[in-house]
């Protein structure tokens, strides 16, 4: 830090081209009991609002606060909230701090079955999934020439920043096809709100990898 002026942005650099910081999640033999000294990355679940702004990001609809200027072209993020005035349950459900002391420990990262109902059942979620003009509604429109396949793949991507696997693949295509025969362009966006409300209650959209 001397070295370089005192300067933050070297020492960030430093830190993310360490070997420590770029350690995988995934345990082996010698460190899957490890829980202290650091030997591989500990999964932690994504604070509350930056789980709430990746939400809106997935399914195209981000979340309007009362009280913050509406933009179009820059929607409102949670993570730029002044405080905590500005009401939200899912904030609150995920643990969202409220500053009542200065103490980090305010903030909850642990589960629990509020959160866990609410991403899988609440109206909120729901609404953004099958919000009209919404990522399932925009790709189940037929103006969007591109195949299924390269469809499911933008969904993965937004989700989980990867293609799907080969399994991850047929198991959408199966669902697609299956809703599209027995609904029609109907029963196409069901099935792709269904896709994207399954891959935002997985581990690996929630938790830090």
């Amino acid at each position: 830090l001397i070295d370089n002026k005192y300067s933050l942005k070297a020492l960030i650099k430093t830190i993310c081209k360490s070997r420590t910081y770029q350690l995988a999640s995934a345990p082996n033999d010698f460190n899957k009991h490890d829980k202290q000294a650091y030997a591989r990355y500990y999964p932690k679940r994504l604070q509350a609002e930056v789980l709430l702004d990746a939400l809106g990001q997935v399914t195209d609809s981000p979340t309007r606060f009362n009280g913050m200027p509406t933009d179009k072209n820059a929607p409102n993020r949670a993570i730029m909230l002044p405080d905590e005035s500005f009401s939200s349950y899912f904030l609150d459900v995920f643990g969202r701090p409220q500053r009542i002391s200065a103490c980090e420990c305010e903030r909850v990262s642990e589960a629990n079955l509020a959160a866990v109902l609410h991403l899988l059942n609440s109206d909120e979620v729901q609404g953004k999934i099958s919000r009209q003009n919404g990522r399932a509604d925009a790709l189940a429109k037929a103006e969007d020439k591109r195949t299924d396949e390269e469809k499911v793949t933008e969904i993965f991507l937004w989700t989980f920043s990867r293609k799907p696997t080969k399994d991850d693949m047929a198991a959408a295509m199966e669902h697609i096809k299956k809703m599209e025969a027995k609904s029609g362009s109907a029963g196409k966006k069901t099935a792709y709100e269904n896709v994207i409300w399954a891959l935002i209650n997985t581990k690996e959209f929630v938790f830090n990898q």
